[in-house]
């Protein structure tokens, strides 16, 4: 926590500097893991992909830069944090079943539920905990600084859906591989192999979902809520969880066909 307090003191433009440094090395030495997010670009984006590779690498760089400046800090996000779409949440949480935001590796998604938190009301964050215990710890203290419960991914699914029937607020990233690999959504026209825990608490628990993105403006970040997904009850249980899943993960291309760089493609995520 030290070296944590020391960094945040430093300037934004130093931290961004030494963060992208560090992630440029990171670029260079780890072949593989540049390869895979290469190929990844080329496969779902085209274009200059090898450039485009680079370029989400410093984006993420320049991410934990600003959270380790700016996560937590009450004055910075009234100032210049904005919440669109509330509107979808209050007609989400008005139903009494609990809500799951639910959001990609895409922009900066720390910040997303941190603004949100400070700025309307904290939720239930839902994480995989870090091999490291002690980095595990910095980060959920960091985490928590905005607010938020922090929940380990690892808690059974009773410990969720005893928090959904209370009317509470969860925040999932689903966009990375889970579950046995049995369920897959098309993700950018191939076959991704996902959780469906979300489109099973959507059509078991009649829980909406709520698709939320962050936009970066001129120094205004915008939580950007979008219409809540609600499970189709005419149609048969895996059916109708398919149908979740599948629009879900349509709103996130979406959101990264407009700004490519800012997704976490350095994951392998059709392996």
């Amino acid at each position: 926590m030290i070296i944590y307090r020391i960094l945040r003191l430093l300037p934004l433009w130093f931290l961004k500097g030494l963060f992208r440094f560090l992630i440029f090395i990171v670029y260079i030495a780890l072949p593989k893991r540049r390869r895979i997010t290469q190929e990844n670009i080329r496969l779902a984006i085209g274009g200059n992909y090898k450039r485009l590779a680079l370029k989400s690498y410093f984006y993420f760089a320049d991410m934990i830069a600003f959270n380790l400046k700016f996560l937590g800090n009450k004055d910075f996000i009234k100032k210049h944090f904005r919440v669109e779409g509330y509107e979808n949440f209050l007609k989400a949480k008005s139903l009494g079943k609990g809500v799951i935001f639910t959001t990609a590796h895409f922009s900066n998604f720390e910040f997303l539920v941190c603004g949100f938190a400070i700025l309307k009301e904290p939720i239930y964050i839902m994480v995989r905990p870090i091999d490291s215990k002690f980095v595990d710890n910095v980060v959920e203290t960091v985490r928590e600084s905005c607010g938020n419960k922090v929940l380990s991914s690892r808690l059974s699914a009773f410990e969720f859906i005893k928090l959904l029937k209370k009317n509470s607020v969860l925040g999932i990233l689903i966009d990375q591989a889970g579950g046995d690999g049995s369920f897959k959504v098309e993700f950018f026209g191939r076959k991704a192999k996902v959780s469906e825990s979300v489109g099973v608490f959507a059509c078991r628990l009649k829980v909406p979902i709520l698709p939320a993105y962050l936009k970066e403006e001129n120094g205004i970040f915008t939580a950007v809520i979008e219409e809540p997904i609600m499970c189709d009850e005419n149609k048969p249980r895996m059916e109708a969880v398919q149908d979740v899943m599948d629009r879900v993960y349509r709103r996130f291309e979406e959101w990264i066909k407009r700004e490519p760089y800012k997704y976490f493609w350095m994951h392998n995520r059709w392996k």
